[in-house]
């Protein structure tokens, strides 16, 4: 385990170490809990069910955990992976992180002592890293904190970016009646013509055992779309493992649900949805392509909105990612965040930042 000592006005011992591969919960567990007891949670990203999850679920031999630490206890966690690639007679080794996973910093912690412990373990790990790759990165991320040691600056990401969210400080009446016309009136007329079909009916399940069979219910209406020839949960286990494991978590401690629309007794949509820090975060939408005339999905959607307006702990929905569809609910776009740092202490990283430069 390397020690990195820093003078900043005093002396601070930073112990670092880093984790390779797949479930390394037993080890990251203990250090994210106890800064996830200091450090403002802002999204599920940052939760330890979603952090175990990777760990069991998702990560693979690419995986990496950045682990520090100093006199006081825990500093940083940071997941990552690593990539290599060959430029000319170089072979280039890549940090990345990505916009499915986010670290944890202590607020004493300083960004370029987190930078220099993080390179010195990886070069003490066997694996020196030439360039440091951060993508995906919101406001309040601790990946964001880190990032910001880098000389080049954060830059917003244009292709891929960003993410939408819906104010719900007002009362439902008010939200509605703010919105435009059109929006009104497209929804009164998707409703009639539902309702005109059979009865309209719309369940909010929370707990474990409901939101486990509203999962399936879930996963089995997006599989029956255009998703389900490649997009869908279906054929994508390790995902669907991880948000299936993820909803049960967070139901235990109630903060999940599964929102289900009926027409009759059939399933016409479906969302999936946890709520972290005031904030609804609306993960998946499916709806049933042989109702879409009858517009299900906008029905589910305007009954979340006025629902949200109307519960005293949620402020806000949050849309994940920004999808055009997000513009018919009036929704906010916020950046998400890249910046791109090559270690100058490698060849490797001085030829990284030497091809950045040529670039016309």
């Amino acid at each position: 385990m390397p020690v990195v000592t820093t003078q900043r006005g005093s002396v601070r011992r930073v112990k670092a170490r880093i984790l390779r591969g797949p479930d390394q919960w037993s080890d990251v567990g203990p250090a994210w809990t106890a800064l996830a007891a200091k450090v403002p949670l802002r999204n599920h990203l940052q939760l330890a069910s979603w952090a175990r999850g990777l760990t069991e679920h998702v990560h693979d031999e690419r995986a990496r955990w950045f682990l520090a630490e100093d006199d006081q206890g825990p500093l940083a966690v940071v997941p990552y992976h690593v990539a290599v690639r060959r430029v000319g007679p170089l072979r280039l080794r890549s940090l990345l992180t990505d916009k499915v996973s986010d670290s944890l910093i202590a607020a004493r912690a300083r960004p370029d002592d987190l930078r220099r412990a993080l390179l010195d373990a990886s070069a003490a790990a066997g694996e020196p890293v030439d360039v440091l790759s951060y993508n995906g990165m919101r406001p309040g991320s601790g990946t964001l904190r880190l990032a910001t040691s880098g000389p080049s600056g954060l830059s917003a990401e244009t292709r891929y970016g960003g993410y939408s969210v819906i104010e719900t400080g007002v009362s439902g009446d008010d939200w509605f009646a703010a919105t435009s016309k059109n929006l009104r009136s497209s929804l009164r007329k998707a409703r009639n013509r539902f309702e005109r079909q059979g009865k309209l009916t719309i369940t909010t399940t929370t707990a474990p055992d409901e939101v486990e069979a509203g999962f399936d219910e879930f996963v089995a209406i997006e599989a029956s779309g255009w998703k389900g020839e490649a997009g869908a949960l279906v054929n994508r286990p390790a995902e669907r493992a991880l948000l299936r494991q993820f909803l049960l978590d967070e139901a235990e401690r109630g903060a999940a649900e599964v929102r289900v629309l009926r027409l009759d007794d059939r399933p016409a949509a479906a969302q999936l949805a946890t709520v972290t820090d005031r904030t609804l975060e609306l993960y998946k939408v499916a709806f049933d392509e042989q109702l879409a005339d009858l517009s299900p999905s906008n029905l589910l959607m305007a009954d979340l909105v006025r629902s949200c307006c109307d519960r005293p702990g949620v402020d806000r929905i949050d849309l994940i990612t920004n999808q055009p569809w997000h513009d018919r609910w009036h929704a906010e776009e916020h950046p998400t965040y890249q910046a791109r740092d090559t270690n100058l202490g490698r060849a490797g990283g001085i030829a990284s930042r030497l091809a950045v430069s040529l670039r016309p």
